[in-house]
């Protein structure tokens, strides 16, 4: 018994300081109808809105636009997903290798983990094998306090897309860093190109 009871308390103590409980009671991904952030850099802005739930392949999900280009969502209890879809063009036909929804960020939040997830599949066109794959690799970096949004976690994610055809390989890799707060959602992002800030929102 004494040990059971010095496991608990060590775990306790590990979840205060990771802030584990708090942060599961916490929503740091808000998702609803009508809800939007705009983000600004030094040259650009970036308007994020969620639209109207929608179902694909059978999921429920929120389609997301970024500055209209949209991206469907998905939020379960373990993890925010994303619909992946890769598409292979033969003599003016569009054939399917990949269509799912992908882990883009694993909950709850916890400093330190790391995950690793991944997409493969492989069609025959024309007699000829065609693959592709869609990997994320995501890594939550720290978490600090910010006076104006609390604790505020970085998530450094990168995908890498692939796809494989006569031998040939062609691969495209993103890294971008994300930073969220409880009741706000994405604060902040950096990519290859340029930082960005949350400016304005709309969450009521």
């Amino acid at each position: 018994m004494r040990y059971k009871l010095a496991f608990l308390l060590l775990l306790i103590v590990s979840c205060g300081d990771n802030h584990i409980v708090q942060r599961a009671a916490e929503d740091y991904f808000p998702l609803s109808e009508g809800y939007w952030w705009q983000y600004s850099s030094q040259n650009d802005t970036i308007l994020v809105e969620v639209e109207p739930l929608d179902t694909i392949i059978e999921v429920e999900c929120f389609p997301v636009t970024f500055n209209g280009r949209v991206e469907y969502i998905a939020k379960r209890d373990a993890s925010i997903s994303k619909y992946v879809v890769t598409l292979y063009n033969f003599a003016g036909v569009d054939y399917t290798i990949l269509e799912d929804f992908i882990v883009r960020i694993e909950l709850p939040l916890v400093k330190g983990h790391s995950y690793h997830h991944v997409l493969a599949d492989s069609i025959l066109v024309a007699g000829q094998s065609v693959s592709a794959s869609y990997e994320v690799i995501g890594d939550i970096i720290d978490f600090s306090y910010d006076p104006g949004y609390g604790d505020v976690y970085e998530i450094r994610i990168m995908t890498i897309e692939t796809l494989v055809e006569n031998g040939s390989v062609n691969s495209d890799t993103v890294e971008i860093t994300e930073y969220y707060a409880p009741g706000t959602g994405m604060i902040r992002f950096q990519d290859e190109t340029a930082d960005y800030n949350l400016i304005e929102t709309n969450i009521p």
